[in-house]
């Protein structure tokens, strides 16, 4: 059985669900086939020609217990046998042609021939085991109708039921009128001509009534297939805009997150975050036993430097700390402001030796930064910053306070420096 182009399903661009589908995409000309196109055909043929193979085999296998059973003579056997033969080796040179070709009239009319020396082997089955008396093997010519009426174009069928018609009919004629010689199978069976005319017609009646049911059915489904494409794509289309609709949401959540736990003028976290993630760092400490350190940085005389330069120049003090204190810490470490000139750094795994370090490079750093308030006047800035390691099981009110404590004792000894209990 074998499988026709459907020229209608290749002129334009078809897509389908990318779970396993095949896309035939622009590019190509209405005569020639894409190249993805053919390779599926191909694999139909093949699949076509497996199945035609064992249908053969099959009725060879019945014709051999039929020879062995003296059901039938060995003229017959011999002849079914050469008609299985030939049409198993009718493949490998078909389906070679077909690997071949891109042209769309031209594979169309080439599986229409396969499909005529398909029903030339069939038709030779039926010759060698009676001819008319074979009656009863004509469902195959029904089997193969309705095979092409689901892969091919709808007018598919009636020509292949008009080419079964005349196999058969010239079977019937050709022994009658001796143009064949007889294969009869049973030596009484000699009905009259309008017998077998009468057997010839309902025959011929029956094909035609499966072409037709077939054709109506292939029409009917193919519409719904095509129904379905074109609800896959709409679907797969509003599966998308969710999706980016889902995803800007979601972009949109986290940016709102993200500004309602950054302050706007340094970019750090602020203090409401601050809280947040103490206490997640506080219940990590108590739970693994890691050591965390916080530090509170707090700028030397800067109401006093408000006043004299004003509060613009005062904003751009607070964001060339808070880029300090950014390149200064590591990717593990957080950095929040305060409030006000204030700033905390949470250093989790970090014991209050290793963050002294941090804190002078901060405090250094932040130092040799210049800041032009006023036209030929340079002016620098200091930071005192105080710094404890948390104690196990310290309460977070009684930890903030006793590095708050450091800081403003920082701020008692001159300023600028850093403060710890060590």
């Amino acid at each position: 059985m074998e499988t026709v182009v459907n020229k209608p399903a290749i002129s334009g661009e078809i897509k389908m669900s990318n779970r396993g589908s095949h896309e035939i995409k622009r590019g190509h000309s209405r005569n020639e086939l894409p190249t993805n196109y053919v390779e599926m055909l191909y694999r139909q043929h093949f699949q076509g020609a497996l199945v035609r193979s064992g249908a053969s085999v099959v009725m060879w296998v019945f014709a051999l217990v039929s020879y062995l059973e003296n059901t039938i003579k060995i003229n017959h056997f011999t002849g079914v046998t050469l008609s299985v033969l030939y049409l198993i080796l009718i493949n490998p040179p078909t389906l070679l042609l077909l690997k071949h070709i891109t042209h769309v009239g031209l594979y169309k009319y080439s599986s229409l021939l396969i499909n005529f020396l398909e029903i030339f082997g069939y038709t030779a089955i039926i010759y060698f085991l009676g001819g008319i008396e074979a009656t009863y093997l004509t469902p195959i010519y029904a089997a193969l109708i309705t095979y092409v009426g689901v892969v091919a174009p709808r007018s598919f069928p009636f020509i292949i039921a008009f080419l079964c018609s005349a196999a058969f009919s010239f079977v019937v004629v050709g022994e009658y009128l001796g143009l064949l010689p007889h294969q009869s199978v049973d030596p009484f069976f000699n009905p009259p001509w309008l017998t077998r005319l009468m057997n010839l017609s309902v025959v011929i009646g029956l094909l035609l009534v499966v072409a037709f049911i077939s054709s109506l059915t292939s029409g009917i489904l193919k519409k719904n297939r095509n129904r379905l494409r074109e609800q896959n794509v709409e679907l797969i289309e509003k599966t998308t805009l969710l999706e980016e609709v889902e995803k800007t949401l979601r972009d949109s959540e986290k940016r709102y997150r993200e500004l309602s736990m950054v302050d706007d003028l340094t970019q750090l976290y602020n203090s409401r975050h601050f809280y947040f993630q103490l206490k997640i760092e506080l219940d990590r400490s108590n739970r693994y036993g890691q050591a965390l350190t916080l530090l509170l940085l707090d700028l030397d005389n800067f109401k006093a430097f408000n006043d004299a330069y004003g509060h613009i120049e005062g904003d751009q003090v607070l964001w060339r700390l808070g880029q300090v204190v950014k390149r200064c810490l590591r990717e593990t470490d957080f950095a929040f402001r305060y409030g006000g000139e204030e700033f905390t750094i949470l250093l989790p795994m970090t014991t209050g030796v290793d963050s002294a370090v941090i804190a002078e490079r901060i405090r250094t750093e932040f130092k040799k930064e210049t800041f032009s308030p006023a036209p030929g006047q340079d002016v620098h800035v200091t930071v005192s910053i105080g710094l404890a390691q948390y104690k196990p099981q310290e309460d977070m009110k009684t930890f903030v306070h006793r590095v708050d404590q450091l800081m403003y004792q920082g701020k008692k000894n001159g300023k600028d420096r850093v403060c710890s209990e060590s």
